[in-house]
């Protein structure tokens, strides 16, 4: 589960509320886990003010970054380096579906099986296409965006200005926010055959990631960098393999480290949710082989590898074959597949429901994320005050 948004706790923290209580056992616990009691309202107070404090502090940064930047001329910049997502208040620590959405509840695995037959090139005109999406609160690319949520929520930012500039000039802009060795590597393509020599500029404009994705993202330069050393000092760290990281072998942090990013305590209540839901699942893939679906296997994340399965149903064989052969009369036209695949989120519900699973993995994962969060109370705690700290720094320095 990715936590490292805008708004930095609220990725694991979104609506509705968790009823279970603590049990006796967190994992890793720590004082917190041990001493306190569980308290829903407290908690997620407290991930509403980490969210509220990250805001502030991403706003904080990006206003003195643009002092530096107005400082040294520059009046037109990239909106995208400027923004802060203001996060929603949470009304609750996590939703009791949040262990997965691939189980479907019997109403909609009869009337939409598992989705799986959006992405059949056939699939883009079946007239059950717009219900699927109205059911799923999924907003198609052509009413504005793509993904949950309403058209029109947290669109990019108007970056006309800064479009209109000429390539030198945005490459002039990016050199003095970052430095100079980050716009040779990132934005070196923006500039022509005059621009400074650079590996990734004029002659080609992509970024080198190597061989083993063993790229090193440069040095902060720049205005970012005075920014840098302005709120956090001797901070400035590279970071090597940082978890969530894609495509990069080391990034340099400078934050305080927020507890809920720390993904080996994670990990832990992940490994602790599994230990609990081992019999569970057990009795699924016992399930499905009694209505004539053998060979799956629980995968890493807790989930059955259904992707990769209708993938292969319907675009051909998939990269990762980690699920069970595709029966031998599986049908070959769209709608033969289609009712396949409806057929097994029928029995796939059925088998959820008559096993206990869903209601298992509902109280497990409510129990396991409320150990999690009274473990790592005491260090968010710490965490804010830090944040508060660096924020009166960062009022200083804005109003001298």
């Amino acid at each position: 589960m990715q936590r490292t948004t805008a708004a930095g706790l609220t990725g694991l923290a979104v609506a509705l509320a968790a009823t279970a209580a603590c049990t006796d056992d967190p994992a890793g616990g720590g004082d917190a886990a041990e001493t306190a009691p569980f308290d829903e309202v407290r908690l997620v107070d407290m991930v509403n003010e980490s969210a509220r404090l990250l805001y502030e502090l991403e706003s904080a940064e990006n206003r003195i970054v643009q002092d530096c930047l107005e400082r040294e001329g520059f009046a037109v910049h990239d909106r995208f380096w400027f923004t802060a997502s203001e996060p929603e208040r949470q009304e609750a620590l996590f939703r009791p579906d949040d262990w997965g959405s691939w189980l479907p509840e019997p109403d909609e695995a009869a009337e939409f099986g598992l989705g799986s037959w959006t992405i059949a090139a056939e699939g883009r005109d079946d007239p059950d296409l717009e219900a699927y999406y109205e059911y799923k609160g999924i907003v198609p690319d052509e009413l504005g965006m793509s993904g949950d949520g309403p058209a029109g929520d947290a669109g990019p930012p108007d970056n006309g200005e800064f479009d209109a500039l000429s390539p030198q000039e945005q490459y002039d802009w990016y050199t003095a926010y970052f430095g100079e060795a980050t716009a040779v590597t990132e934005y070196g393509h923006l500039v022509d055959a005059q621009a400074p020599d650079n590996d990734g500029g004029a002659d080609g404009g992509e970024i080198d990631l190597g061989d083993d994705f063993d790229y090193v993202e440069p040095e902060p330069g720049g205005c970012r960098r005075e920014m840098i050393d302005a709120l956090y000092g001797d901070g400035l760290e590279l970071v090597q393999d940082p978890e969530g990281q894609e495509y990069r072998e080391a990034v340099w942090t400078y934050r305080p480290a927020n507890p809920v990013d720390d993904f080996a305590v994670y990990e832990e209540f992940d490994l602790l949710y599994r230990e609990r839901m081992a019999e569970a699942e057990g009795l699924l893939v016992d399930c499905l082989a009694e209505r004539g679906h053998p060979g799956w296997e629980f995968g890493e994340e807790g989930s059955l590898p259904l992707s990769d399965y209708f993938w292969e149903l319907y675009e051909g064989e998939a990269d990762v074959h980690d699920h069970p052969d595709l029966p031998d009369d599986v049908p070959g036209d769209y709608e033969g597949r289609k009712a396949f695949e409806i057929a097994f989120a029928v029995e796939l519900a059925a088998c959820g429901d008559e096993t206990g699973f869903r209601e298992t993995a509902e109280q497990s994962w409510a129990d396991t994320q409320n150990e999690y969060y009274l473990s790592i109370e005491t260090a968010v705690y710490a965490w804010q005050d830090e944040v508060r700290d660096i924020l009166t720094t960062a009022q200083d320095l804005l109003e001298g």
